[in-house]
């Protein structure tokens, strides 16, 4: 009773520990500070390919590693990680200083990838609440978005004029709250049902691997996801050289990532209770469309508020899908292998990263609307070729 009274606090520590983890005050200026640091526009694309190439590479090894030592060593391991790239940041100067702090950065994030969904719902399984997945990891999700309603204006006001000395002030403030996080996540608790792994350890890897191959599914899904994740990822970064061209300041900036962050945090908070009114993947499906109706509108425009409310609005709908993608693939997955399988699907990301970044950055050197034709194809390859049908989800 008394173990299962310490697994209860694991959600509320996930949370605030993403919280502080994600906060990064950067948000709204982090290209120019980019530029700034002597990286050119599609040098910026090129060093998502280095997160890419580095995730291919410790992946599995990191899902591997939380199946076997346990999910909150992998999380604590995690962290460092993050705090070594963000000391290297602090003093990176052109493109080939960023790719070590990108390459921590990457396999800080693959420490955390399906990490702490699985350490979520073994958590919620411990305590027989498994069938809230759903709400519980959409509050999850929502943790990524929460620092960014207000850290962004902030960090707009203190970078206001870009100088090396504002940057660096929001820069320490980061390596702090990861800091904080650290200790956080000190306090998480393995379920029991995970330290059982340790007597299990043979086979996890083979299982994840029968366990994607015997749920053809599950590739289906990872595929729809990943296509419309970079496709938000590409125009995403695209938002601030585009919204600084079309005439607004730092300031503004600021302002637009509190409007797109606080919507992807009520997307994400409040996923489960709109999928419980209207279909799963009538949700899934009409998110990606407006996704696309709105990223294309952002394109074709030629007023600039018009651009503007569209990737605010736009961009935010990402946040219905994971959470409601996330139950009906944790529960095709055994518990031992959960990590390890759902690092596997994540390896798929980075193989589709690769080849849609390049492509992205060198778009990027003929003109700035480019990268968003390749977006919006992207959302239309997932809803043609990868769709998703409610009888598959209820099966």
């Amino acid at each position: 009773m008394f173990f299962t009274n310490k697994v209860t606090h694991n959600p509320r520590l996930l949370f605030w520990g993403r919280v502080l983890v994600e906060a990064k005050t950067l948000s709204a200026v982090i290209v120019m500070f980019y530029l700034h640091r002597d990286v050119n526009l599609n040098q910026v694309f090129y060093l998502s390919i280095v997160w890419s190439l580095t995730s291919l590479a410790t992946e599995v090894p990191s899902g591997y590693l939380a199946d076997h030592i346990g999910r909150k060593r992998t999380i604590l391991l995690g962290v460092i990680l993050l705090f070594v790239s963000q000391f290297l940041m602090f003093f990176a100067h052109g493109f080939w200083q960023f790719v070590l702090s990108f390459i921590f950065l990457s396999s800080s994030f693959s420490c955390f990838s399906g990490t702490e969904e699985a350490l979520l719902y073994e958590s919620l399984k411990e305590m027989g609440q498994e069938r809230e997945m759903n709400t519980r990891n959409g509050k999850l999700l929502s943790a990524r978005s929460l620092p960014d309603i207000f850290l962004p204006v902030i960090g707009a006001f203190v970078a206001k004029d870009l100088l090396e000395s504002q940057f660096q002030i929001l820069m320490t403030a980061n390596m702090m709250m990861t800091i904080i996080a650290f200790l956080i996540f000190c306090s998480l608790t393995e379920p029991q049902h995970i330290q059982e792994v340790k007597k299990q350890e043979t086979g996890i890897f083979a299982q994840s691997i029968k366990t994607i191959c015997g749920e053809p599914w599950l590739l289906k899904v990872a595929f729809n996801k990943l296509l419309v994740f970079i496709a938000v990822f590409i125009a995403w970064r695209m938002t601030q050289p585009l919204l600084s061209q079309y005439g607004f300041g730092v300031e503004m900036l600021g302002i637009f990532y509190v409007i797109f962050q606080g919507l992807e945090f009520c997307a994400s908070w409040f996923a489960g209770w709109i999928e419980c009114r209207v279909k799963t993947a009538h949700l899934i499906t009409t998110s990606t469309m407006a996704i696309m109706t709105l990223l294309t509108l952002a394109m074709i425009s030629p007023h600039p508020w018009i651009v503007f409310f569209s990737f605010a609005i736009g961009l935010p709908l990402y946040g219905l899908r994971d959470p409601v993608f996330s139950r009906a693939v944790n529960k095709r997955i055994q518990s031992k292998s959960r990590a390890t399988t759902l690092s596997n699907l994540n390896v798929i990301k980075g193989v589709l990263d690769i080849p849609f970044l390049f492509l992205a950055g060198w778009l990027s050197t003929f003109s700035l609307l480019y990268p968003l034709v390749l977006s919006v194809c992207l959302c239309f390859i997932a809803l043609i070729f990868f769709p998703i049908r409610s009888r598959e989800l209820e099966s």
